[in-house]
């Protein structure tokens, strides 16, 4: 779970906010790396969210390739790294990739998990070209200035038949009488504060060219902070020509 990969942020002020900086920032100077990898209400999530994602995608521990992208520790890596070929975890802090690394060597994944530190912007070449079976993404869409964007930039990575998998906060049906939303609007590393509706995140992966599209409830989450949320799981499928 997750750490934010993003371009700038124009606001209607005319200022302009650079999530991913923020993100960098934030992540690398707290032990939010180490404090949730040993929390309890966290490994809950992870194991929720591993067996949706196992249950989402027929994985073969021969051939299946993955990336997980904004990666943070590894917490969602590891819950699904035992059924794949290998596993690449990428994010933009440093100092999560190290704790990834660290519970892969701990938990014996080292040798399915590996990871690299960098902001992927979809342009040639990235990754050294690399395609991939799944793609997943938890918790970290609501980092993003453009889930648009950084959509249309993950199909280019999903191979023929590949499937992208997005876990991430649900739009409260009435957002006013969330308190958790009221709390997240003054966090500069987060852009959006009222999480996904089903509507949004089918209009944003069919726009990406993903077809198949379903969104489904996946477990309630007590994150960092005291946030409540519900969060869903969404997939979607690169066509095959």
């Amino acid at each position: 779970m997750s750490n934010a990969h993003q371009h700038h942020h124009h606001s209607p002020h005319g200022h302009s906010h650079d999530y991913v900086e923020a993100n960098r920032a934030h992540f690398d100077a707290s032990d939010y790396a180490i404090k949730n990898d040993d929390d309890p209400s966290f490994l809950e999530f992870a194991k929720n969210v591993g067996a949706a994602i196992r249950e989402a995608y027929p994985f073969d521990p021969n051939s299946t390739t993955a990336l997980d992208f904004a990666c943070g520790t590894g917490l969602t890596t590891r819950s699904y790294a035992p059924y794949v070929k290998s596993v690449l975890g990428v994010d933009i802090s440093q100092k999560m990739l190290d704790q990834f690394m660290k519970q892969a060597e701990e938990k014996g994944l080292a040798d399915k998990m590996t990871c690299v530190c960098t902001e992927l912007k979809g342009a040639e070449g990235e990754l050294d070209g690399l395609k991939f079976d799944i793609i997943t993404c938890s918790m970290a869409y609501h980092h993003f200035d453009s889930i648009k964007d950084i959509t249309s930039m993950l199909f280019n990575f999903l191979k023929p038949n590949g499937m992208l998998l997005v876990i991430d906060i649900e739009a409260p049906e009435v957002e006013a009488e969330n308190p958790t939303f009221e709390k997240m609007q003054n966090l500069d590393y987060i852009a959006h504060k009222h999480g996904f509706s089903v509507e949004e995140m089918k209009m944003v992966f069919e726009g990406a060219g993903l077809v198949s599209f379903d969104m489904k409830h996946v477990t309630h989450a007590s994150l960092v902070g005291g946030f409540e949320v519900d969060a869903f799981l969404a997939k979607g499928v690169k066509p095959a020509n």
